[in-house]
């Protein structure tokens, strides 16, 4: 090879460098900025919802936590527990009562019961879709029997 063929070679790569560190730097911004865009909608967001825990404990052993579960503001415990299980229930004038959780259910000596944490687990006193649930709350569904 001549000395022009290596100089145009040079010149060759010194231009591919050149316009692939111009890309990497408008690659960065772009993604600063989209970083950036995405930070603020996520505090826009939370200012409209709340994350709360539900824990399920199917009454075989069997307990699933679905920690910090991203809900509407005021959502109902009934609505939030649809977000992580499938469930069955009826409607009745006192509220809701969940038939089966997962399919978990049905038998006829045991119920789906909620609890929600403060100070220590408390029974719920109203059907799951009349309990609103705010921003850090722990709630808790239990097949169990009466004894």
């Amino acid at each position: 090879m001549s000395d022009s063929n290596y100089k145009w070679a040079a010149a060759f790569l010194l231009c591919t460098t050149i316009a692939a560190g111009a890309g990497a730097v408008y690659l960065n911004n772009r993604v600063s900025a989209m970083e950036a865009d995405y930070q603020r909608a996520l505090s826009e967001l939370e200012s409209f919802t709340a994350t709360v825990d539900i824990m399920i404990d199917y009454g075989n052993g069997t307990v699933a936590w679905f920690n910090g579960t991203r809900i509407g503001a005021g959502e109902s415990l009934l609505n939030a527990t649809r977000r992580v299980a499938e469930l069955d229930f009826t409607v009745f004038e006192f509220g809701a009562f969940v038939n089966t959780v997962n399919g978990v259910g049905g038998e006829t000596d045991k119920y789906w019961l909620w609890s929600y944490y403060e100070d220590g687990w408390q029974s719920g006193s109203v059907g799951a879709d009349q309990w609103r649930l705010h921003d850090g709350d722990a709630a808790a569904w239990t097949y169990t029997g009466f004894s």
